[in-house]
């Protein structure tokens, strides 16, 4: 059973609590075998909820591609970014979907589980640290991204949005931007004491997300418009998933790969800070 994952989960030798002054980093802190057991439970019960957990990333492409690929698409009669506006968007839907899978797993699916079902107070219980906590929530919001990815690049497949055998690696870059969204939003989580304040978030999230170069190319943004747009690192992470969609790699793409990482890293770090000050205190 799920709940057999934590309590029967078996301490390192490693001392309970670790030195911050040897360990000032938090991500140093993490104990790789205890956020694995976080991991397992949560996919344990994924594996029981299966059918309801597949049928957004099945359903949802479908309309997003007969609306936009097709619908907005039949109007739009030259190529956008030198390609077709099926294969642009293509990119847009795969990268949209996956990245807000994590970010919403990680928002109210991990409210929930620290607040009303009060499994985080269950798992810090043991031996587990509120680091390895952290970092297995993130490293399941993005396996679930990851997951998705795939079903969604067979749907593109069937469109023919993926015109590149470099399409079967499209879900890679989103699996370090569905990091980022789920650290981010475990921050956001560790800081969030009323459910109803996610509006703000997620209202700042689908804003921004018009920015990122889903729906439609950075180059008809203003210039200002457009510096903000590469600050944003989903910017990065769908522009290389289109990239591989489509065959287009270049040499910027390894620059992208590395911010969009970097970030990553940032706010992991950020979001295990925070969950620890909001699980001690």
């Amino acid at each position: 059973m799920a709940s057999e994952v934590i309590r029967n989960h078996e301490p390192v030798s490693a001392p309970p609590h670790r030195s911050h002054a040897l360990f000032p980093l938090a991500i140093f802190r993490v104990n790789l075998r205890d956020a694995l057991a976080v991991w397992q439970r949560h996919f344990e019960v994924y594996l029981r909820l299966w059918k309801m957990e597949l049928a957004a990333p099945l359903i949802e492409p479908f309309f997003m591609i007969f609306a936009f690929g097709w619908g907005l698409g039949s109007l739009i009669a030259s190529a956008v970014g030198g390609m077709g506006y099926l294969s642009f968007v293509g990119a847009g839907v795969l990268g949209f979907t996956v990245i807000s899978r994590a970010l919403f797993e990680t928002t109210y699916g991990s409210y929930f589980r620290m607040v009303y079902q009060s499994t985080f107070d269950a798992i810090l219980a043991t031996p587990i640290e509120v680091e390895s906590l952290a970092f297995g929530e993130i490293c399941y919001a993005t396996t679930k991204s990851l997951i998705d990815a795939f079903i969604i690049l067979g749907v593109l497949f069937i469109f023919g949005a993926a015109t590149s055998p470099l399409a079967i690696f499209a879900p890679l870059p989103l699996v370090f931007g569905s990091f980022f969204a789920a650290a981010l939003s475990l921050g956001i989580t560790a800081r969030t004491f009323d459910i109803d304040s996610y509006n703000l978030y997620l209202n700042l999230y689908f804003s921004a997300i018009f920015l990122c170069g889903v729906w439609f190319p950075l180059e008809v943004l203003p210039a200002a418009l457009q510096w903000v747009a590469w600050m944003i690192p989903l910017t990065s992470a769908v522009d290389i998933t289109r990239a591989f969609l489509t065959g287009t790699l270049r040499a910027r793409h390894a620059y992208e790969a590395m911010y969009v990482a970097f970030s990553a890293f940032v706010f992991a770090e950020w979001a295990m800070r925070s969950l620890k000050r909001r699980m001690v205190a």
